[in-house]
């Protein structure tokens, strides 16, 4: 049963992995291709860029909890715990954001699944916190250079 719980974690987190992988190199191509055209970085570009950074981590954020949330409903072992999807989409957004209120959890057999999520989801809102992190310090270099 471990092994089987281990496997299943492992391709979701692969998975995320993934999806934040292919929403990195779309957000580096349109950042980095739209700050090096800027001469001088006005002050509504910077709030554009910041925001759509935002945005876009943070709906990826919403499908990572999806995808897990997704598996939670297909695995009969866990579909069972939760009264409806949203019941189960809610179990996992406060687990993928390490909040875990703890009014719902797994049962013992599948607990372990739910801390997998808890690690894929801190690596993963902290590469997107390294991402924003990069942006402002490119902002910064151009405007301290102009």
């Amino acid at each position: 049963m471990l092994f089987k719980i281990l496997v299943i974690g492992l391709v979701i987190i692969s998975m995320n992995v993934i999806i934040q992988g292919f929403g990195s190199v779309y957000w580096l191509r349109r950042i980095t291709s739209s700050i090096k055209t800027e001469t001088k970085i006005k002050n509504a570009y910077i709030l554009k860029a910041l925001l759509f950074t935002f945005f876009l981590f943070s709906f990826i954020h919403i499908i990572h909890s999806l995808v897990w949330a997704l598996c939670y409903h297909i695995i009969p072992e866990t579909s069972a715990e939760f009264s409806d999807f949203s019941e189960t989409l809610y179990f996992s957004l406060v687990t993928f954001t390490t909040l875990g209120y703890g009014d719902i959890s797994l049962s013992s057999d599948w607990r372990l699944l739910s801390g997998l999520e808890a690690i894929n989801g801190i690596m993963l809102i902290g590469w997107s916190t390294a991402m924003m992190f990069s942006l402002i310090q490119n902002v910064y270099k151009k405007i301290k250079v102009n």
